[in-house]
């Protein structure tokens, strides 16, 4: 690392003078981390911890990626718009407010939400409006010091590499100074800066609750946690269109970027239910949704003792629920690679198709723009789940929905959403299914594993059954067993993960895999 990051560093001491306490008090080694890198524009845009410095978001950062974007709009599209949502986090609104500073400096027409919105409705907003494109400030479920900066093409989906790399591109020429044209914020129906309308909410609402309308009985006992994020008023909207029975979790009710209660917002952990099992008092389920909405968990009273569903568990619920209406065969289901290969199983069964992406659900909604009215539904393992084409997103809404309808839809029949999974694995066998996150050198495990005389190994590096090129190995074994070894995209770690029909056959699947990789 060359020195220049203290240069850049004395550059932000003239020019920041909001940071300047921050700036004075940093180390060496703070500065270096700080300003020694970039934080890197990809197709999930931005993601860092908040801060003064390059590699932290903050609105210096933002608006210097916001010229970039209006580059790249301005050379592909006439007369570009767009839309912008943000989440409850510290600084959203901020950064959200003048994201659609530097669009109106650049006389980009923009429609920005008066309040905290998911990225579902974001999603939706961009294809009502006819956006060019959408923003949401948000970190998903980082803990309370992230923030970050999501960037949809104008079908509602997440970009693509391509375009990605060509906004990346631009950014990287615009100085964060002296480049970035900035004008007042000042909403108004007849300026460049408008505040999205109530109907298109209204309109979200009604296309989400007919989509995912797949069962009609409503009779379930519901505690939610929004866990202090933006599901609040959509998710307590559905509850009360559906006629649900449900509490909320006090302190977890409101907005508030802190997390007080939950450092890491995301319903794929158990920790994350914490309080809501402290006021669970017997209820049938407890929902939770993440700051952004996108992802939504579920624990089940399970005779007295909640048991959490896994992202694969309920979308093992919903496909088995899904499969079984009429007037769906032939028809698709999407979800990504490394989700429970038991959909196929279910899916076989009762003449459905399933065609599987690479892992992120911009990849879901790219094969849901060629399916159109063949989609069924798609998610992921990490508790992402969509139907209907209202969206192109993940929906925790609409995920709250389908869970809350077959809950009551089971209940009637003396049956919890765990005696469904229950009933499904003695009709198609059982499929446990675990994810492993190993803290390591990636590239030398990848060639390591890639080197092994593995029998049933299928490598994606070279893209292949249609898909992309990905740094991705599975490995298909006699038993049914299945083992995908992949990056992660932000951090220095491997995830695996791991299928078969028991806990100690994964067990022994991880054990080989560790003779090999050493």
């Amino acid at each position: 690392m060359s020195n220049d990051y203290r240069q850049i560093h004395s550059d932000w001491l003239v020019n920041c003078t909001a940071y300047k306490a921050e700036l004075l008090t940093m180390s060496n080694d703070e500065i270096a981390d700080a300003f020694g890198s970039e934080l890197k524009f990809g197709t999930a845009g931005l993601r860092g911890i908040m801060g003064a410095g390059t590699n932290r978001m903050n609105e210096f950062v933002v608006r210097r990626a916001t010229q970039g974007l209006v580059e790249h709009l301005k050379n592909n599209y006439d007369n570009p718009t767009v839309a912008i949502a943000y989440d409850s986090r510290n600084n959203s609104r901020e950064f959200a407010e003048e994201t659609a500073r530097v669009l109106a400096g650049n006389s980009i027409r923009t429609y920005i939400y008066k309040e905290i919105m998911p990225v579902p409705v974001l999603s939706f907003t961009v294809r009502k409006l006819e956006c060019t494109c959408g923003i949401v400030i948000t970190a998903s479920h980082n803990s309370r010091e992230y923030n970050g900066y999501k960037v949809y093409g104008s079908d509602g989906a997440q970009i693509l590499e391509s375009e990605a790399a060509s906004i990346l591109e631009h950014i990287s020429h615009v100085d964060m100074f002296r480049g970035v044209k900035v004008a007042e914020f000042k909403p108004s129906s007849e300026g460049l800066i408008s505040y999205v309308s109530e109907d298109v909410y209204e309109e979200y609402m009604n296309a989400m609750l007919e989509a995912s309308d797949i069962a009609s009985e409503n009779d379930v006992d519901i505690l939610y946690t929004p866990l202090n994020g933006s599901g609040l008023r959509p998710v307590t909207d559905m509850f009360a269109r559906c006629g649900f029975k449900a509490r909320i979790v006090k302190e977890q009710r409101d907005p508030d970027g802190d997390f007080p209660t939950c450092t890491y917002p995301n319903p794929e952990k158990p920790e994350t239910y914490e309080r809501a099992l402290a006021e669970a008092d017997g209820c049938d389920i407890i929902i939770a949704t993440d700051p952004d909405c996108d992802r939504v968990g579920c624990m089940v009273n399970q005779k007295g003792e909640y048991k959490l569903l896994s992202g694969n568990d309920i979308g093992t619920i919903i496909t088995y629920y899904l499969c079984g209406l009429e007037g769906l065969a032939g028809k698709t289901i999407v979800s990504s690679l490394v989700s429970t290969p038991i959909i196929e199983t279910i899916a076989d069964y009762y003449n459905v198709k399933v065609t599987r992406t690479l892992v992120g659900f911009k990849w879901i909604g790219a094969q849901m723009n060629l399916l159109g009215e063949d989609f069924i539904f798609g998610f992921e393992e990490s508790n992402g789940y969509l139907t209907g084409l209202y969206a192109r997103d993940k929906d925790g809404v609409c995920g709250a929905h389908m869970i809350c309808s077959l809950a009551a839809h089971y209940k009637v029949q003396g049956k919890t959403l765990i005696d469904v999974l229950d009933e499904i694995y003695d009709k198609f066998g059982t499929c446990i299914n675990e994810t492993i996150s190993l803290e390591t050198e990636v590239a030398p495990l990848m060639a390591k594993v890639r080197g092994a005389a593995i029998p049933g190994i299928i490598d994606y590096a070279p893209g292949i059954c249609g898909l992309p090129a990905a740094d991705i190995i599975q490995m298909n074994y006699v038993d049914d067993s299945r083992l995908i070894i992949r990056p992660s995209g932000t951090e220095p770690k491997v995830k695996l993960y791991v299928s078969a029909s028991s806990k100690e056959r994964i067990d022994e699947i991880v054990e080989a895999l560790n003779k090999i990789i050493g």
